[in-house]
């Protein structure tokens, strides 16, 4: 019911083409084929053709060359099984209309054949045609014109058989990367145990130490156009040669990406044939990894602190004065810059922005930045990861934000919560706990250092919604709501959530992560995110 409501269906508007407006469903989805398939293309700029002769040259003698190629690492029954079981069987399903729930329900003889199919394919080093053909739909982004085709963003439905063997192929790549430390410890976007909160205590953290230590902090924040619709295949298998991948991998990998084609999905309507000439689908389980891969050599610098989840990417610096800080960050800019033009990465600097961090005020006329011969404004605030920060670490933004996202999606399923549904409490409590306090409380633990007003402003959010659920009078204390329905006050929750997400820092496996027990101590006059735990040294429960 809940889904109904938030996810209503929209009927597409008419859809602007290169030769006038489309009407029909059939209009519409060729116009947005079409839209696609200009987008599907590599980034014409930056380039250094240089750089693309030398890369086509490193992959046509590494194909020349190849003759005794690794043996695979073949999977087993078992081991299909067990990705069965973590399919979801409410998954769309791809162009061969075969669901996951159909997958759920093989039996052991059909499994066992499926089996052979997947080893056949690792030991032909082959990824089948029928598995790159995409259906995709279509879902308007908000706040956009949706009569235009780059309103929409583009979500892959691919072959559920092809996605079973791509998540076999992933736990090999998976297993090459971690073996080989190929991906550096600061990519924290599609990695087990990494989440955007532990990126954020990494940048909070370095912010706040600063400010004890009364110095500046700086950083860009970047914004990486069609990060996965673009990238750049012949660099991707450059650096699968380069990282020394498995042979059979390589070779399996350059076969998925090639000659991947779609076609948009509009009602029932199916558009023509579109062909894929870069990126990689969104909707694939092997996306994610592969552009942590492309992006393994992101340039890193002793004085700079990179902060990176997936294509959401910072840089930070810190120093006693603003020009060293300045002069820090354009020389990592520079080196960015290169990395871009050789990799074919294009930066939407209109969306880059510059911050400079620190308590107290001052008249000081900052210099630019500069970025592909753009200027780089300075900034008061930047939203990253979700997560506004200000030049001062408020989040006063942040507890606007917060409040405006919850009465949007308060508005649209009070059908549900509000006094006159017939829903019964229970109901609604759970409603409450799974879609309304996520919003109120995203990144808690970080934001918690905040002040008590905005703790204040959250809890009313909350003493409201609780209050149009249970129907209350006016003389009914939130205490004794809150009481009733055995729901924690924010501060108390947010309390609860630190104290679970801190206890797993000193022992998580990422040493980046584990680091950050450094800032437990409360020495210096601001607060560190630990904070919000509300614990005394040792890291330990009370």
């Amino acid at each position: 019911m809940n889904r109904k409501l938030s996810k209503k269906f929209i009927p597409t508007p008419p859809i602007f083409d290169t030769d006038g407006m489309k009407y029909t469903p059939l209009g519409k989805a060729n116009a947005f084929r079409h839209s696609l398939e200009n987008s599907f293309q590599v980034n014409p700029e930056p380039y250094c053709n240089s750089h693309i002769k030398k890369v086509n040259r490193s992959i046509s003698n590494y194909f020349h060359n190849l003759h005794n190629t690794s043996q695979p690492e073949l999977v087993s029954p078992q081991e299909v099984i067990s990705l069965i079981k973590k399919l979801n069987p409410r998954k769309a399903t791809g162009p061969d209309g075969v669901s996951n729930k159909a997958l759920r329900m093989l039996t052991l003889n059909a499994v066992t054949h499926l089996t052979k199919i997947f080893n056949k394919c690792l030991a032909l080093h082959h990824f089948p045609d029928a598995w790159k053909l995409a259906h995709v739909l279509m879902f308007p982004k908000p706040n956009q014109n949706h009569k235009l085709p780059g309103s929409y963003r583009p979500i892959s439905l691919l072959s559920n058989i092809g996605k079973l063997f791509e998540k076999g192929l992933l736990k090999r790549l998976n297993d090459h990367c971690l073996k080989n430390s190929i991906i550096p410890a600061e990519q924290f976007g599609f990695r087990s145990g990494h989440s955007c909160t532990h990126q954020l205590l990494r940048v909070t953290n370095k912010i706040v130490d600063g400010f004890n230590a009364k110095m500046y902090t700086g950083g860009v924040f970047l914004d990486v156009r069609k990060a996965f619709d673009r990238m750049w295949h012949k660099g991707l298998i450059a650096k699968f040669i380069d990282f020394k991948f498995p042979d059979y991998l390589t070779i399996i990998i350059q076969k998925f990406l090639s000659n991947r084609k779609f076609q948009v999905r509009i009602n029932q309507a199916l558009s023509s044939v579109g062909n894929i000439h870069a990126g990689t689908p969104q909707g694939s389980a092997l996306s994610p990894t592969l552009y942590n891969i492309f992006t393994a050599d992101f340039p890193t610098n002793d004085k700079i602190l990179n902060c990176l989840f997936a294509d959401d990417s910072a840089i930070l610096s810190q120093g006693s004065n603003t020009k060293f800080v300045i002069h820090s960050l354009q020389l990592q800019l520079y080196e960015i810059e290169k990395w871009c033009t050789l990799w074919r990465v294009a930066i939407n600097t209109e969306k880059t922005k510059a911050i400079l961090f620190r308590k107290g005020h001052s008249k000081k006329t900052l210099k630019s930045l500069t970025f592909f011969d753009e200027t780089l404004e300075w900034n008061s605030q930047v939203k990253y990861l979700g997560l506004y920060l200000d030049s001062k670490l408020t989040f006063r933004q942040h507890a606007k934000y917060n409040s405006d996202k919850f009465w949007a999606k308060v508005h649209l399923i009070i059908p549900l919560i509000g006094r006159h549904s017939v829903l019964s409490l229970n109901n609604k409590v759970l409603l409450f706990k799974q879609i309304l306090r996520p919003i109120l409380s995203y990144s808690a633990q970080i934001w918690g250092i905040t002040a008590k007003c905005h703790h204040k402003k959250i809890q009313i959010l909350q003493n409201k919604i609780l209050r149009i659920m249970t129907n209350s009078p006016w003389f009914v204390r939130n205490e004794v709501i809150h009481k009733d329905l055995n729901i924690e006050s924010i501060e108390e929750f947010i309390k609860k959530l630190s104290r679970k997400f801190f206890l797993k820092i000193p022992n998580h496996s990422n040493y980046l992560i584990s680091s950050q027990i450094e800032y437990t101590h409360s020495n210096g006059k601001h607060k560190y995110p630990y904070a919000t735990a509300k614990w005394s040294l040792p890291l330990k429960p009370p």
